[in-house]
């Protein structure tokens, strides 16, 4: 089985920007919220794909559980592309940083 993907939230949102966990309202359309990191927001806080991508338990991070099935179905409906590779590029532009796991397995801190 493929790792999943936990994507940490940068300190104090990504680039300046307010951090938006489980349960916050959306920017509002116009705001100076980047159109990336918008569609970020609606794609992981979409109850319907929880299965492939969905916020951690904690709410600080979330977690891409379907590498596959994240880069076939989400990708391409909300940033017109299917290349993961360019998809974490661009979360690190934004201060993002990804953590692969073993499934199942979370090292002690």
């Amino acid at each position: 089985m493929l790792p999943t993907v936990d994507i940490i939230i940068p300190q104090g949102g990504a680039a300046g920007h307010q951090q938006q966990g489980p349960g916050q309202q959306q920017a509002a359309p116009g705001s100076n919220v980047p159109a990336f990191l918008a569609k970020l927001w609606q794609m992981v806080n979409d109850p319907r794909t929880n299965d492939i991508i969905s916020w951690s338990a904690d709410g600080r991070s979330f977690v891409i559980h379907n590498q596959s099935a994240f880069a076939q179905t989400q990708l391409p409906y909300y940033y017109k592309h299917s290349n993961m590779s360019s998809f974490v590029r661009q979360l690190n532009m934004y201060d993002f940083h990804k953590v692969s796991w073993l499934v199942g397995f979370r090292p002690s801190r």
